[in-house]
């Protein structure tokens, strides 16, 4: 197969990104698409296609091995194989990021065509994998059935162009690092005769107002037992964006700027400040271990979470639970739920691949539907399995429509942890912004602002198509 990438240029790519931050983008040579197809069938002349994820063997693609899941993805590993004339393995590097391909690259090895991996930012930043734009005609990113919604594409970009995609389609992949949601002990609101907090949310009254009224009544003071009613366990980011918060805004003129000092995120930090400040007896700040196990002992009744967490550590160790968002501020659409994400499972190809436009088919075909759930009532089947309520499995399966990308891997999250710790000190949203902002907006006009012109033609494209 014709390559698209010669290894001269390839070697000046590579060498040239440990010297210099931004290079020149390379030129890539054109290649017929047609040259791959034999007939009405593709052909890709024995590839060996290998494709090293960030989870052990026992987790393929981070299904647990002998479950029904991971057959299916093996099974498609196999089909792929035959469809297309090639030979897919799977190896890995555990418990990372795949950082360790980074130097690996650099000194010239070819780690694998494919990286998978739930954190591709580190990959792109370090310039080790291929530009998707170059490849479209083979890995159509633009599809949002197959790949999901913008956010889910922004975690593995870089200055406007995607390296990324997710495989939205299979089961199970519903679920990100956005910690936009409580866990919610079932089995206290049931013992104590609380409001369901999901009826709030089905009635239209999680909001701000209401849920700052209402905060009190999940406190369970019982004799020797104590239950507190909520804990806040990550930043303000997801209560901003409740509340109509973005990092950037768009001028008049059309230029994207920073807007982390937008009257929306102001709000945010001057509600949850006042939250605090008045029911400072009903809410605690646990960190994510502490959480953990707080709520799983029935310490706490609603727990700031995400849904990788709630899947990971307390859907196999609790017997009752629910899930509702963050409420609704002002600003913000009721319904939407939107949230700054951390991590997602992602497919990347790497810069030194042998068959990128091979690596390319691969991908595509990977992320397909698997048999048997390829709509959104199929997705809700095989999620009811996890969850006693309908309504949290609507919830499950849809929420990644609102997603962003929160840019942790360089630094922009941060500022909303430190706005939640000074606004727990009682700081004003003023104080917090002077003190905070001025880094933070540098960051999203290095790292934000040049993704703009890509998303402004994403969302055109999603409009019309």
């Amino acid at each position: 197969m014709k390559k698209i990438i010669s290894c001269l240029l390839l070697f000046v790519m590579v060498f040239g990104i440990c010297s210099c931050a931004q290079t020149e983008q390379p030129e890539f040579f054109d290649m017929d698409i047609d040259d791959l197809y034999d007939g009405d069938t593709v052909d890709l002349n024995g590839y060996e296609c290998a494709i090293i994820q960030s989870f052990d063997l026992e987790q393929p693609f981070c299904y647990p091995l002998d479950t029904l899941m991971s057959d299916f993805v093996l099974k498609r590993m196999s089909d792929i194989g035959k469809e297309l004339n090639c030979t897919v393995t799977l190896i890995a590097e555990p418990n990372s990021y795949l950082e360790g391909t980074i130097t690996k690259v650099y000194g010239g090895v070819h780690v694998a065509e494919i990286g998978y991996t739930h954190q591709p930012s580190k990959l792109v930043q370090a310039s080790v994998l291929y530009p998707l734009d170059i490849l479209r005609d083979f890995l159509d990113y633009m599809n949002a059935d197959k790949f999901g919604s913008l956010g889910l594409l922004e975690i593995g970009m870089m200055n406007g162009v995607p390296y990324t995609v997710a495989p939205v389609a299979w089961p199970g992949k519903q679920m990100s690092y956005a910690y936009n949601i409580f866990s919610v002990n079932e089995d206290l609101i049931a013992r104590y005769g609380k409001v369901d907090p999901r009826d709030y949310v089905e009635n239209g009254e999680w909001t701000w107002d209401n849920f700052e009224k209402v905060i009190p009544d999940y406190q369970i003071e019982d004799g020797d037992f104590e239950a507190t009613a909520v804990n806040f366990t990550w930043s303000l980011a997801e209560l901003a964006m409740m509340n109509g918060a973005s990092l950037i805004s768009v001028t008049d003129d059309g230029r994207a700027v920073p807007a982390l000092n937008s009257a929306a995120i102001a709000e945010t930090f001057d509600w949850f400040s006042r939250l605090y400040a008045n029911h400072s007896d009903c809410i605690t700040t646990l960190g994510y271990n502490e959480m953990t196990s707080g709520f799983l002992a029935g310490e706490i009744v609603m727990a700031q979470t995400s849904f990788s967490h709630m899947m990971g550590d307390i859907v196999y160790e609790m017997g009752n639970y629910g899930i509702v968002p963050m409420p609704c501020g002002p600003r913000g659409t009721y319904g939407e739920w939107p949230s700054l994400f951390s991590d997602f499972d992602s497919f990347g190809i790497y810069i030194n691949a042998k068959e990128p436009e091979g690596a390319a088919m691969v991908i595509d075909r990977m992320c397909d539907p698997f048999e048997g759930y390829e709509t959104l009532d199929d997705i809700q089947q095989y999620a009811s399995g996890f969850f006693y309520d309908k309504r949290d499995v609507e919830f499950f399966t849809t929420y990644l429509r609102d997603v962003r990308w929160n840019y942790w891997t360089v630094g922009i999250f941060d500022y909303f942890g430190n706005a939640k710790s000074e606004a727990i000190k009682g700081a004003s949203s003023a104080e917090i912004i002077e003190k905070y902002a001025e880094a933070a907006s540098a960051l999203v006009e290095e790292y934000v602002v040049p993704n703009y012109e890509f998303i402004k033609e994403y969302e055109e494209y999603v409009d019309n198509n």
